[in-house]
C-alpha cells in the first residue's frame, strides 16, 4: 500500500497513515495471523513424586476402547489404563483404584473434557482433598506434560496394528520400557525417581548405593537446565512476546470450527477483555454476554475506530471505509 501511494501521491506522514488505515480494516484483521504466544513459563519441579499429575484421555481407537493416561510431573512415571467408557463415573473408579496403590496427589490436571467439569468430578477431588487444574480451552501446551506422552503411546499403538499384536500387551511392554528408560530432562529413569529404585528388566544391571544419595540434586540442576535450555530455544522459535492487552480492551476471537476455506481466522462478533493473567485471557461475547477463556493466540485486538463495534455506521450511503478512501484520495 505505501509503494502504490507514492507512485501518485505524498503527504506528511504518509507511511503512519497507511499502517493506521491496515491496522483498523475489520477485514485484515479477521484474516491476518494469529498473535504471537506468551514466553513459556515452565512448571517448577514439585519436591517429590505424586504431588502434581496430570490426566488425558486418547481416544477413541478402531476398538472403540480409550487410553486413560496418568503422568507424575515429579518422575515422568506414567499409569496406563484401558476403558470401554469414559464418563464421570467410570474416570472415578478408576483414579480410585490408582489411587488406592500411591495415594492422593495434592493436583491434578487436565483439559476441559466433560467428564472432569462435572459436580461429581469437583466433589471427588474435594473429598480427597485434591487441588483440580485445568488447561485452557483448545490450548493442549498448557498441558504440555501428558500430551507429549500421549504422542509416544499413539506411536506404540500404531507399530502394534501395523505389526497384528495384542494391542493390550503391548501397551504393558511400553510402560516397563518407558519407566525404565532415563528421561532426557530429569537424566534419570521415572522408576528410579518414583520408587527410589530401577526397575529390574531385561537389560541387567549393577546397582550402585552411593550414586543414590545425591540422585535428587543431580536430577534437580539437569531439570532447572534442560527446562531453561527449552524455554529460550521455543520463545525464540515462537517470536513469543509479553502479552499487552488490557481489561476493557476490544478483541475479536479466533474461528475454532472454520466451515470452509474462505472462514476468516477470526470470529467478526467483538468481544471485550474482562480478565488478563498473562497468556490466560478471559472475554465476553459483546452481542450475546457469553464468557469464555482463551489463550493470547486466540486473540486479536481491534485498533483503532475501524476496528471498534460500530465499524459500518452510515453516513448517508457512504461507509467508514469509502470515507477512509475518500480522505486519502483528497
Amino acid at each position: 500500500m505505501k509503494g502504490r501511494l507514492r507512485t501518485k501521491v505524498w503527504w506528511p506522514k504518509i507511511d503512519k497513515d497507511a499502517e493506521n488505515m491496515v491496522k483498523g480494516c475489520k477485514g485484515c484483521t479477521l484474516v491476518s495471523a494469529p498473535n504471537p504466544p506468551n514466553p513459556m513459563k515452565r512448571r517448577e519441579l514439585p519436591l517429590e513424586p505424586w504431588v502434581d499429575v496430570s490426566l488425558d484421555f486418547l481416544g477413541p481407537l478402531p476398538s472403540k476402547d480409550y487410553i486413560f493416561i496418568i503422568v507424575d510431573y515429579y518422575s515422568r512415571y506414567k499409569e496406563i489404563k484401558i476403558m470401554k467408557s469414559i464418563t464421570t463415573e467410570d474416570t472415578v473408579k478408576v483414579l480410585k483404584e490408582i489411587f488406592s496403590s500411591l495415594g492422593f496427589p495434592s493436583t491434578i490436571t487436565s483439559d476441559n473434557g466433560p467428564q472432569f467439569r462435572s459436580d461429581e468430578f469437583a466433589q471427588f477431588c474435594k473429598q480427597c482433598g485434591i487441588v483440580h487444574l485445568t488447561s485452557i480451552p483448545y490450548w493442549a501446551q498448557m498441558n504440555g506434560e501428558v500430551e507429549r506422552q500421549n504422542r509416544s503411546v499413539l506411536k506404540r499403538l500404531k507399530i502394534s496394528q501395523i505389526e497384528r499384536k495384542d494391542r493390550k500387551l503391548d501397551l504393558l511392554d511400553y510402560l516397563m520400557m518407558h519407566n525404565s528408560t532415563p528421561n532426557t530432562t530429569t537424566g534419570k529413569t521415572p522408576s528410579e525417581l518414583f520408587y527410589r529404585r530401577i526397575f529390574r528388566d531385561k537389560i541387567p544391571n549393577i546397582t550402585d548405593l552411593e550414586k543414590n544419595m545425591i540422585i535428587d540434586e543431580e536430577m534437580r540442576d539437569k531439570d532447572k537446565e534442560q527446562k531453561e535450555k527449552g524455554k529460550m530455544y521455543g520463545d525464540r522459535k515462537r517470536h513469543a512476546t509479553e502479552c499487552d492487552l488490557q481489561v476493557g480492551e476490544q478483541v475479536y476471537v479466533t474461528n475454532m470450527f472454520k466451515t470452509n476455506k474462505l472462514t476468516s481466522n477470526f470470529n467478526p462478533e467483538p468481544h471485550t477483555v474482562t480478565d488478563v493473567k498473562d497468556g490466560d485471557i478471559q472475554v465476553k461475547n459483546n452481542s450475546t454476554g457469553q464468557e469464555s477463556r482463551r489463550n493470547i493466540v486466540h486473540l486479536k485486538k481491534i485498533n483503532g475506530v475501524w476496528g471498534t463495534v460500530n465499524d459500518t455506521r452510515n453516513k448517508g450511503n457512504q461507509t467508514l471505509e469509502e470515507e477512509k478512501i475518500q480522505d486519502l484520495n483528497q
